[in-house]
């Protein structure tokens, strides 16, 4: 359910047999969706939080605020939430919600949701953790109205006691997997990602070409199953500084290694030590920095790529959101950024929805499924006490080494 169409066609296109609703969620028509949808299990979405503030509340004892338009998203999903009447609930935002208001925006989404039967637990995740190669951090709540006891998925790449520290500043952890705590693999880097597709240059694109090299990582493999050639390998025409900077910077350099004398007044108005990812180049040993809608731009994020002349392209903003290359998008260049760059990814969400499937299946048709991956065991609900402990662990995280891969 979007009011973006190109979205719906890119979801209709690739996921056979589902059914997109192109309508406006400020807008809902809550009888037509019960209607359409009564006795859905879980309902997965992505609500807006930036207009929020605990002023208005979102609870409805409080008095929801509808005075910043981009409430409207957050309040009309709880509002379809009680009408539909799901057993579970995910919804996804970033971080920095939890330093709205020194957490209390965060303790106001609990507050609303317990408000109509449903307890949930927040969590941080890094996307590189589970296979995506890049370092896309994203808070995530998930909750439900039966009183299971919620799962979230344990890592499968990286160091485990890093993951521990940012991401679960919870006292009442029950157990961390059914197995050993070594193992993890390393984060996939960009190389491993896309080593595989072929050059092009700013302003071209291959479409229907083969690939540049068979492929040389399990990575490359599992995003190639089913394709024969490359689609949408698009590269953006750039600026004159951002050509400036994909010309002469080095890997892992950024903004501040280019002369003062191109660079715009912005920029020289940024502290030095500052905003380092910046006109940054990007390293084939690392993973991506987080794709945002704005890939194309060298001047928005790390987005240069780590060897060639140009930002990154289409299909490679992809890749390092773990789309794999069967999947075509519909719509333009500036529309098929903005899906990739909004997206939680897949194998992210695939993460979530493998931890929290066992307690689903169990709560919605009684029956037991053995769980097909590594998981913590939270007790059901978090406290009011520990949303504030995490808004905590956010601002000042202890583990140093984990705030700066993720910065």
């Amino acid at each position: 359910m979007d009011y973006f169409s190109a979205a719906i066609e890119t979801f209709e296109a690739n996921i056979p047999g589902s059914v997109g609703v192109l309508a406006d969620l400020r807008k809902p028509d809550l009888d037509d969706l019960e209607a359409r949808f009564a006795g859905v299990d879980v309902i997965v979405g992505g609500p807006s939080c930036q207009g929020f503030s605990t002023s208005g509340g979102l609870s409805k004892s409080s008095g929801r605020d509808q005075s910043d338009p981009r409430n409207h998203l957050f309040t009309n999903y709880i509002d379809i939430v009680e009408r539909l009447q799901p057993s579970w609930i995910v919804f996804e935002n970033v971080p920095g919600l939890l330093l709205y208001e020194n957490g209390k925006v965060a303790l106001e989404i609990v507050r609303a949701f317990r408000e109509i039967g449903y307890e949930l637990v927040p969590m941080i995740l890094l996307a590189a953790d589970y296979g995506v190669p890049q370092l896309r951090r994203r808070l995530v709540f998930v909750g439900n109205r039966t009183g299971s006891d919620i799962s979230l998925p344990a890592p499968t790449h990286g160091d485990v006691n890093l993951w521990k520290g940012f991401s679960l500043p919870f006292a009442h952890l029950s157990r961390i997997g059914h197995g050993s705590e070594d193992g993890l693999l390393s984060h996939i880097t960009f190389d491993e990602a896309c080593s595989d597709l072929p050059d092009v240059a700013e302003g071209k694109e291959v479409d229907g070409k083969p690939y540049g090299s068979e492929p040389t990582t399990t990575y490359q493999v599992e995003m190639r199953t089913g394709s024969e050639t490359v689609r949408q390998h698009a590269a953006a025409e750039l600026a004159t500084l951002d050509r400036i900077a994909s010309q002469t910077l080095k890997q892992g350099q950024n903004w501040r290694d280019l002369s003062e004398d191109v660079l715009p007044d912005r920029f020289k108005k940024i502290r030095r030590y500052d905003a380092t990812t910046l006109l940054k180049r990007l390293r084939n040993d690392l993973p991506a920095y987080t794709i945002t809608t704005k890939f194309n731009e060298a001047t928005t994020g790390a987005f240069i790529h780590p060897t060639q002349a140009r930002t990154i392209t289409l299909r490679e903003a992809a890749r390092l959101q773990s789309f794999p290359d069967t999947f075509v998008f519909s719509g333009t260049a500036a529309q098929i950024r903005q899906q990739i760059g909004n997206a939680v990814p897949p194998l992210l969400a695939k993460a979530i929805a493998e931890a929290i499937l066992p307690a689903v299946m169990k709560d919605a048709f009684g029956i037991e499924i053995e769980a097909v991956r590594d998981s913590v065991v939270v007790d059901h609900g978090v406290s009011e006490t520990e949303i504030l402990k995490l808004h905590g662990a956010r601002k000042k995280p202890k583990t140093r080494s984990i705030e700066a891969i993720a910065a």
